[in-house]
């Protein structure tokens, strides 16, 4: 009881620090000492064998090992994405590409469902690149741009960023694999797997939460009053950005070179989203250099990457690290794992229960922002269940990741939904009630496709 009370005295500090506008980095950072602190009076080593000796200073190390697990990862990531995108504002190739791409789809007068397609676009991406991170980045770079540009709200366009990586699906999929071990399967073709069940099943989930997703927007902007970014109000031609037309095609390379070089295409050649982002600066360097006929601007200009590079670190970048920290901090307290524990045993039915684990799976995420430490709490739930019914085993662990995966789209605290509030400048809780029904109404579809259709 004390650490589910813990666990809802610190969520509930956050969620009014973010109300009251207080800085979001040092409360983050407060907040974790304050919680590695009570472990540490708790009797718990927080560092465990990894301990400097003294249980004080291990409050301090903790930090130091997380900030370094997650700037040698996800940070080291999105920064390389993020210069990139400084560099394709600095030479207007992403103008380029949000006008020329936003000039046909404005005479469609539907910017909504062209929302709620960016939705399918970015789940589509994860089959290949299984960072929700980065494929939020991705998706922050290249479409977020075409939604202002149609019309769509930065709310609406920020909501269907953090609905782009809901997906657990393909071959690349590290979590299919640890739910596999968790559940103690081997001899498994994950391939197989994936076309037997999780695409048709994705694919239900995701057509429900586009969906949802269109009206649900339509209501809270009319509700919030939402304003059109005032880019789209902007009547500037393509002739008046003043590069060729070729230029729209820079801000794709690193997506086009993730997909061609990975396991799905050329196989024998796959390569990191880091590579792909400084091989496609190499290559704009070189046609910018080439248009321009200028080599030691254009040389010189390469300097605005860098800078991009450090404007991401001490915004959203540092953000990242801390909130992993809290996210850590929260797993660690343990309070969740006591909420899925008191499930296991639960009657009344396998479809309920099957129901409910699923449904836990979207709040612990939800509220803990940690889904790889959910993962291994939600799994074996369902794995109990399926030893004790003997029903398919590989759909039901599939039905688990689903909810923990769209566990994401509403949590405040992860460090995705902190990188996409600050890229946008759109409050995070703004959009994690925005999404709230249309992850309710995947989650639910998911339950219906698996019980009806697979076990």
């Amino acid at each position: 009881m004390i650490k589910i009370l813990a666990t809802a005295v610190l969520l509930a500090l956050l969620i009014f620090s973010i109300v009251k506008k207080y800085n979001t980095v040092v409360t983050l950072l407060a907040l974790s000492l304050a919680a590695y602190a009570g472990l540490t009076l708790a009797g718990m080593d927080v560092m465990g064998e990894a301990t400097c000796g003294s249980a004080f200073f291990d409050i301090f190390e903790k930090l130091n090992t997380s900030a370094q697990g997650t700037m040698g990862g996800n940070v080291l990531i999105i920064m390389s994405i993020y210069g990139y995108i400084v560099y394709m504002k600095h030479i207007k190739a992403s103008d380029m590409f949000a006008t020329m791409i936003a000039a046909p789809l404005k005479r469609i007068k539907a910017p909504y469902l062209l929302a709620a397609m960016m939705i399918l676009v970015g789940n589509l991406i994860k089959i290949v690149i299984p960072s929700g991170i980065s494929v939020a980045a991705l998706m922050i770079a290249t479409l977020y741009p075409v939604l202002l540009k149609v019309g769509c709200s930065k709310t609406t366009s920020a909501s269907a960023v953090l609905l782009s990586y809901v997906t657990v699906w393909g071959p690349s999929d590290a979590s299919l694999y640890t739910a596999l071990s968790l559940a103690g399967i081997e001899d498994v073709s994950v391939s197989e797997w994936f076309v037997s069940s999780q695409i048709p099943v994705m694919l239900v989930v995701l057509l429900v939460v586009m969906a949802v997703f269109i009206p649900v927007s339509k209501f809270f902007d009319k509700r919030e009053h939402a304003a059109v970014s005032e880019e789209v109000m902007e009547s500037q031609s393509i002739r008046d950005i003043g590069v060729p037309y070729f230029y729209a095609l820079l801000p794709l390379v690193p997506l086009v070179t993730i997909l061609i070089f990975s396991e799905l295409i050329v196989g024998s050649i796959v390569i990191s989203v880091v590579a792909a982002c400084y091989f496609s600066l190499l290559l704009a360097v070189v046609v910018h250099t080439i248009c321009r006929r200028n080599f030691r601007e254009c040389f010189n200009d390469v300097s605005v990457v860098f800078n991009g590079m450090g404007d991401y670190f001490k915004g959203p970048g540092i953000l990242l690290v801390f909130g992993t920290l809290f996210a850590s901090a929260l797993s660690g307290i343990g309070g969740m794992k006591l909420i899925v524990d008191g499930l296991s045993g639960i009657g009344g039915g396998t479809a309920i229960a099957i129901s409910i684990t699923t449904l836990l799976g979207i709040f612990v995420v939800g509220v803990t922002g940690v889904f790889n430490g959910n993962v291994s709490l939600i799994i074996p739930v369902m794995t109990t269940i399926i030893t004790s019914t003997g029903l398919a085993p590989l759909p039901l662990l599939h039905l688990g990741l689903i909810g923990c995966a769209l566990g994401s789209a509403v949590t405040p605290v992860a460090g995705a939904s902190l990188y996409i509030a600050s890229a946008t400048n759109v409050n995070i809780l703004t959009c994690v009630k925005r999404n709230l029904i249309p992850v309710i109404s995947g989650g639910i579809a998911a339950i219906a496709v698996v019980l009806l259709f697979y076990v």
